[in-house]
């Protein structure tokens, strides 16, 4: 994703994290709107980190454009940090950090699900496709022999 999409994406999710804290809201009533804004922060930082290892294309304004987001990421990351040890007390992060991890590891868990279905899918796919060949040769083959005599 690039960065100008993921820090909207991250700045929405943001204010609605602040709106429930405001209102009273915990933090686990919210890791729906945690876990769409960590998933922004992570896609901010990680296209920074693809921008970087670039060869080609205009270097200078991408770099500038992921650089400009990744900071805006790092304020909204801090704020929010802040924000919540004051509120909630210092634990209440810990809490953020523990959701972040385990939203991190569903994620992490379904795309290896959906890698091993898809190769298992094709595996299938391989496997139907040989059994079709073999049996078109074996029915060439035998119409070939009866017919040829």
């Amino acid at each position: 994703m690039d960065p100008i999409s993921a820090i909207s994406i991250a700045s929405t999710a943001y204010s609605a994290i602040v709106k429930g804290f405001q209102v009273g809201r915990d933090v686990e009533s919210m890791a729906g709107d945690l876990g769409r804004w960590m998933g922004a922060i992570q896609d901010v930082k990680n296209s920074h980190e693809k921008a970087r290892g670039r060869k080609f294309g205009s270097i200078e304004e991408e770099a500038l454009e992921t650089f400009a987001a990744k900071k805006k990421a790092e304020r909204m990351e801090e704020e929010l940090r802040n924000f919540i040890k004051m509120n909630y007390g210092h634990n209440a992060w810990d809490q953020v950090i523990r959701i972040q991890g385990e939203i991190r590891k569903a994620r992490q868990e379904e795309q290896e699900r959906r890698k091993k279905e898809f190769e298992e899918l094709i595996t299938i796919t391989a496997i139907i496709l040989g059994l079709l060949i073999f049996a078109v040769i074996i029915t060439v083959l035998i119409w070939k022999f009866k017919y040829a005599a």
